[in-house]
């Protein structure tokens, strides 16, 4: 049992915290607010901070080379935020500073800072947990010459003991905020980070579920993690049991999720917190009654769709994210099977995990070759109907199953053996289930 009178640091914390918005193309109104409101929080919660606003390339790159010289003196804690613009190229993410002049894609990486640099910053300092923090995917301001790859920000991984997270999901854009002073993001990590008591992981899940509330779902943040103890932002007041400010990196590590269990978009480490704590803190009930049904494939370690994602769940997440959606079934008994898109699929496997806590995605061919081996009561298992798997597939691969892809690959698995180069993200003629890991 421990007595802890807040504030208590267990551990030294560093923080550089960065906000540009006085960019000559596309100006941002709250990045600076943001930087300077979340520098003030962190200062408050025991952190010694470097902020940086408004700043060029040649600065940022001095912020960061300081940053990581003071990580190696203190370990303990890294933390580093960023507010402003930040484009992706080729699957990197690049973080814009003030006065570049970008005109087409080949200059990006030479005006715009790469946001892995601050990964390999903090993975030289040698520090056991590092934390990072993008709100960096308003917009691309740079939309001539540019291709959709600048849109939003690709994942990104980082070393053991690292949480990396985004103020919305992969490839999409985020809200700067038109009312008030900060956007909706950090406005609601300013809030939840001032709660006592929460873990990192429940401080974000708060910011999940008010900012998925406040955007009407247009903007859902996620994480990526590879933790293996608890932080806390500020300890619980006081009392029996009541967690110090940090159990790391002195806490024993609980039992670890297998990376690959709690993917954002099917690639190993990214997650979303625990299912046990998927229910809205507002008191809502949880959303799992929109998971479809699932069975478990014994002594497999997942469990997969009984049936293929009907039209009419399908047309629910249409919705909910203002797409498009399909025709609705003339006959909603029949439980029709939706026909999408290979990234249809795949961005419904992302807003259902946002719905509910839980980890979906695309099945692998492999996962579901073993259902149907132990006849697990799959649906609509004869062959007949083809449906998409997450299964990339090469010539070099020499017919073996390298990874499940997160974005078009050069050719995906269809379930039955066959395969579609690039997965034909045209044809809308394939349905789709899910896969659950625990």
């Amino acid at each position: 049992m421990l007595w802890v009178a807040a504030p208590a640091w267990a551990e030294p914390r560093t923080a550089l915290v960065i906000g540009n918005g006085a960019y000559r193309e596309a100006p941002l109104k709250n990045p600076a607010n943001d930087a300077r409101d979340i520098a003030a929080k962190l200062r408050e919660l025991g952190f010694q901070v470097i902020e940086r606003l408004d700043v060029d390339r040649p600065v940022m790159r001095q912020a960061l080379r300081e940053f990581e010289q003071r990580l190696r003196e203190q370990r303990g804690v890294g933390l580093f935020y960023y507010a402003g613009h930040g484009v992706q190229l080729k699957g990197q993410n690049y973080l814009i500073p003030v006065g570049v002049d970008i005109r087409q894609e080949f200059e990006v990486p030479d005006e715009a800072v790469d946001a892995e640099a601050v990964l390999r910053a903090m993975e030289s300092a040698g520090n056991e947990l590092n934390i990072v923090i993008l709100d960096a995917c308003r917009n691309n301001p740079f939309t001539r010459g540019f291709g959709p790859s600048g849109r939003g920000l690709a994942r990104m991984d980082g070393p053991a003991g690292t949480f990396i997270a985004y103020a919305t999901a992969p490839g999409a854009i985020s809200q700067d905020g038109q009312a008030g002073r900060n956007s909706p993001y950090t406005r609601s990590l300013l809030a939840a980070m001032s709660v006592p008591g929460l873990s990192l992981e429940q401080v974000f899940k708060q910011v999940l579920v008010t900012v998925e509330r406040e955007t009407g779902g247009a903007q859902i943040p996620w994480v990526a993690s590879s933790l293996r103890g608890e932080f806390y932002f500020s300890a619980a007041a006081s009392g029996p049991s009541s967690p110090s400010a940090s159990s790391w990196p002195n806490a024993a590590p609980g039992p670890q999720t297998p990376a690959s269990s709690v993917p954002i978009d099917g690639q190993a480490g990214e997650k979303r917190p625990p299912a046990a704590s998927s229910a809205p803190l507002d008191g809502a009930a949880p959303k799992a009654a929109v998971e479809p049904i699932l069975i478990d494939v014994p002594n497999a370690g997942f469990a997969i769709g009984r049936s293929p994602v009907s039209l009419e769940d399908y047309r629910r997440f249409a919705e909910a994210t203002s797409r498009a959606a399909l025709p609705a079934s003339p006959d909603p008994k029949k439980n029709e099977p939706a026909r999408v898109t290979w990234q249809e699929a795949m961005d419904y496997a992302a807003w259902l995990s946002a719905q509910t806590g839980r980890s979906y995605r695309l099945p692998t061919e492999e996962e579901w070759g073993r259902a149907f081996q132990v006849d697990a009561g799959l649906r609509d298992t004869t062959g007949s109907e083809q449906e998409w798997t997450c299964s990339e597939y090469r010539q070099t691969y020499e017919g073996q199953e390298l990874r499940c892809a997160t974005r078009p690959p050069g050719a995906v698995a269809i379930r039955g053996g066959s395969w579609r180069a690039g997965a034909d993200p045209l044809s809308d003629d394939l349905g789709f289930r899910l896969v659950r890991k625990p």
